[in-house]
C-alpha cells in the first residue's frame, strides 16, 4: 500500500530519537508494506518490527488494528482531497485538471491491492467516514468548476467518480490494461453530451 505524502525516514534512526509524528509516519509506512507483502491479515508484531518499534509502541499510536488500517486509507483519502483542491487552480481548466485526477487516481489504485480491501474493512469506521466526507466536499468542488465550465454533464455527482473509481479498479482483475479501458469510458460518461437518463 502506498502512503502519499509522508516524507522519507532514515531507517536506521532510533525509535526513541523520534518525534510523535516521525513514529506515527514510521509507522504507517511500515504497516503499509507488512501488509503489501503480507495482506491485511499480517499481525501487528510484524509492523512494530518493520517500524523499528516494541509492538507497545504501536499500540500507544493505533489501539487496534482497524484503526491502523483506517489511518492508512484516511491518509489516502485526504491525499486524493488535497488533489482535487489543487486541480481547481489549474490552468488546463476544470474538466482537464479532473481527467489528470482521475487519470492519477485510477492508475495508483491498480498498483495498489492493499488499498481496496482495506477500505472495504474500515469503511464505517468514523475516522474513514469522515475522511470521505471531506475527500467528496473537494471533489464535488472540482465538479462544479467543471459544470460551470460547460464541459461535465449537468448530473454529475462525486458518486459518479467514485463508481468510475471502483469500476477501474475492478476491470483490473479482467486484465492488464482492462482498467484503462473502463475509466476511459468513465470519462466518456462525464463529459457534457453524454446521453443523460
Amino acid at each position: 500500500m502506498v502512503i502519499p505524502s509522508q516524507p522519507d525516514l532514515p531507517a536506521d534512526v532510533c525509535w526513541a530519537d523520534l518525534s510523535a509524528q516521525e513514529k506515527h509516519t514510521r509507522l504507517l509506512r511500515a504497516a503499509g508494506e507488512v501488509f503489501a507483502r503480507e495482506g491485511l491479515d499480517a499481525p501487528m508484531p510484524a509492523i512494530a518490527a518493520a517500524a523499528g518499534a516494541g509492538i507497545g509502541s504501536v499500540y500507544r499510536q493505533f489501539p487496534s488494528k482497524e484503526d491502523l488500517l483506517a489511518a492508512l486509507v484516511v491518509e489516502r483519502l485526504r491525499d486524493a482531497g488535497i488533489r482535487a483542491e489543487r486541480a481547481l487552480g489549474s490552468s488546463d481548466g476544470p474538466w482537464m485538471a479532473l481527467v489528470a485526477l482521475l487519470r492519477t487516481l485510477a492508475e495508483e489504485q491498480v498498483g495498489d491491492d492493499v488499498l481496496g480491501e482495506a477500505l472495504a474493512t474500515v469503511s464505517e469506521h468514523p475516522a474513514v467516514e469522515e475522511a470521505i466526507g471531506e475527500t467528496m466536499v473537494a471533489i464535488e468542488r472540482l465538479l462544479a468548476a467543471a459544470r460551470a465550465e460547460g464541459s461535465l454533464r449537468g448530473d454529475a455527482t462525486g458518486l459518479d467518480v467514485r463508481l468510475i473509481l471502483s469500476a477501474t479498479r475492478a476491470a483490473g482483475q479482467l486484465g492488464r490494461d482492462a482498467w484503462r479501458r473502463m475509466l476511459e469510458l468513465g470519462i466518456d460518461a462525464l463529459q457534457a453530451g453524454a446521453a443523460e437518463p
